[in-house]
């Protein structure tokens, strides 16, 4: 959905080859999106009626005669196009990020990362060191739930760093060099912190990339 078959693979490789060598259940996904945000076109609609009025009037004051000539149904109706057509333009996710709130955008992906975790029974592993990774298109964000008997060897900070260099990649569309840029990190920390896999260690996990659209 995301990759193409040889990404999908480099990644589900690299996701294999971490557990193998740190013992921990990895699972890493990509969402289109985490919220359907219905604010989202109704911001950009009243923005551009504003725009639109405010243009309208600084128009009619500085042409008079022409606006003389505009019926009051005719600027509405250029008014409110004006409003819908930047709503629907929200559908291009670069126009509709733009009004996007960033604490919301936030809340939302961590909000849809731990109902993830929940959701995937990531927690049903006999150590407890199951580590979700999950990755927003749409917000560009970067969310790491690990479970409890991973996050009390794992310091926040490894997790902000592996957050940190993936965000650019992100921000420049470049969601294959993200993740395996940010798998890289996280393996590096899981390694410093001491994760060793066990002799009977055993995959209770599925490793296989998970890619989902998300909310619409």
């Amino acid at each position: 959905m995301y990759f193409n078959d040889e990404q999908t693979a480099q990644l589900n490789d690299l996701i294999k080859k971490i557990e193998k060598r740190t013992g921990v259940e990895l699972v890493a996904a990509v969402v289109g999106k985490c919220d359907s945000y219905p604010e989202i076109p109704w911001k950009a609609f009243a923005l551009a009626v504003a725009a639109g009025s405010l243009a309208h009037l600084i128009w009619s004051i500085a042409n008079p005669d022409w606006i003389a000539a505009w019926s009051g149904h005719l600027s509405l109706v250029f008014i409110l196009c004006a409003g819908a057509t930047a709503a629907l333009l929200t559908l291009w996710p670069a126009f509709g990020r733009l009004f996007l709130d960033r604490v919301r955008a936030e809340t939302e992906t961590e909000q849809y990362g731990r109902a993830f975790f929940l959701e995937r029974e990531m927690f049903h592993t006999r150590a407890r060191t199951g580590i979700l990774i999950l990755v927003s298109l749409f917000e560009r964000k970067v969310v790491i739930v690990p479970d409890k008997g991973a996050a009390a060897r794992l310091d926040q900070n490894v997790l902000y760093t592996v957050i940190s260099l993936m965000a650019p990649y992100l921000r420049r569309r470049e969601r294959f060099h993200a993740l395996t840029q940010g798998l890289s990190e996280l393996e590096k920390g899981l390694v410093e912190a001491g994760f060793r896999p066990l002799p009977q260690d055993k995959d209770e996990i599925a490793d296989e990339l998970i890619q989902k659209k998300g909310a619409d």
